[in-house]
């Protein structure tokens, strides 16, 4: 970024991926808009109670509104999500039940977590990551996706389609005690080594919402029982209607990708 003055009037030139974000004083910390340089052009984004216009030749032309997304589409993009979050999963089980990595005391956490839009404080959402950590710091950045709050039965569906898969994996058949349950499930592997369980789900975000503990409650209940959750999460499917949707989940989709390719890979060439 640099800053150049000419006929006294001062420029900010944004350099190669540059961001500058923009505000006045009375939304400072609350609103704003951002500025980001991307191949020698400029992507503007913000929330329009910040703008009182915008003028020049064309500008109309360069806003960028969501077009719907047929309930499909969504169930699709999500599927393609969870499909990538299950190879994760499963290659990151192996890496933490090694003896290399329990002596490590390395863990894989899958997280549910809440954020708030730098750029636009009215904009909040949760996020699902799934990640390996040691002593709370990440060492490997596996699958993530984050979903807007105004988006709340995609995410709920997500929701079930994750915590599902995570109990019917590391479970087996060991009852959860919903009376003792206090946002955490933890793997039932054993701690013969190192200091810490090698596989831990953080709810606590999620408990704090009635319909996610419902969703959470009803899955460990149909675990307890040794019944499938499929009639949930069908249910949760055939509840997603045609909606916009932030880019930020095709983002995330294509990080998580990349993620899932390189992690996938180098799981390969180590059987080898």
């Amino acid at each position: 970024m640099k800053f150049v003055k000419i006929n006294g009037i001062q420029y900010i030139v944004l350099e190669e991926n540059d961001k500058v974000c923009i505000t006045t004083p009375d939304e400072l910390n609350k609103t704003q808009i951002e500025i980001n340089e991307k191949e020698k052009k400029l992507d503007i984004s913000g929330n329009c109670s910040i703008v009182n216009s915008i003028k020049g030749d064309n500008m109309l032309e360069k806003i960028y509104i969501p077009r719907v997304l047929s309930s499909r589409e969504i169930i699709e993009k999500c599927d393609k999500w969870f499909n990538m979050f299950k190879q994760v999963h499963d290659v990151f089980k192996k890496m933490v039940l090694s003896n290399e990595y329990r002596e490590q005391n390395i863990t894989m956490e899958l997280s549910f977590t809440k954020f708030i839009s730098m750029v636009d404080k009215n904009i909040k959402g949760r996020i699902i990551s799934l990640d390996l950590k040691q002593h709370s710091i990440i060492i490997k950045e596996g699958v993530t996706i984050s979903i807007d709050e105004e988006n709340e039965d995609i995410y709920s569906y997500l929701v079930a389609c994750v915590i599902d898969y995570y109990i019917s994996q590391n479970y087996g058949d060991e009852k959860i005690d919903l009376m003792r349950f206090n946002g955490a499930l933890y793997s039932n592997v054993k701690r013969d080594r190192g200091n810490v369980v090698p596989m831990i789900a953080f709810l606590g975000t999620l408990t704090e919402s009635i319909e996610y503990s419902r969703i959470i409650s009803s899955i460990i209940c149909n675990h307890n029982l040794g019944e499938s959750s499929e009639q949930i999460i069908d249910n949760l499917k055939n509840s997603i209607c045609n909606q916009q949707i932030s880019d930020r989940i095709d983002s995330n989709i294509n990080y998580s990708s990349k993620q899932c390719e390189h992690i996938l890979k180098k799981a390969i060439n180590k059987k080898k």
